[in-house]
């Protein structure tokens, strides 16, 4: 992060990672979803994956379109469909390519990148919504690229 401005304010990815992480812990140790053995392939695809993506392409398209609120609603929502989209595929490739499944990345691919892809409707919506939200009622949390912080 050459020449910006942090803040222990800032919400970015590392954040993320760790309420992701949180998630997933609590969901695998107290409800029993998911399972201590996908654990580590769960944090990769969601914490890591999901995260950077869309943290990535959430700045990237700020920073190449402006800082108008219509540009951030916009690049919010295609973070959050890229990166649950994304994170699918790797789950789809995970599973596809283990020796335990037996029909292939043909199969596991298609069906979850699909049903991802319509998931990261609702969730670039969310996204989108809450960057909004975030940026009329706390825009301090929201790391700008033109003079750092707001």
């Amino acid at each position: 992060m050459s020449g910006e401005s942090f803040s222990r304010d800032h919400v970015g990815p590392w954040l993320g990672f760790l309420t992701i992480l949180l998630v997933l812990l609590v969901q695998c140790w107290v409800f029993h979803d998911g399972g201590i053995t996908a654990l580590g392939a769960n944090v990769l695809n969601m914490a890591i994956i999901d995260v950077l993506v869309g943290y990535l392409t959430y700045r990237i398209l700020v920073k190449a379109f402006g800082d108008k609120d219509s540009v951030r609603a916009t690049a919010a929502f295609l973070g959050g469909w890229l990166g649950i989209t994304l994170a699918g595929a790797a789950c789809g490739l995970e599973i596809g390519y283990s020796p335990s499944f037996p029909y292939g990345v043909l199969v596991t691919l298609p069906g979850i990148v699909g049903w991802h892809a319509v998931l990261g409707t609702i969730k670039g919506l969310i996204t989108g919504l809450t960057i909004q939200y975030l940026r009329a009622k706390s825009p301090q949390l929201i790391f700008s690229e033109v003079g750092g912080m707001g």
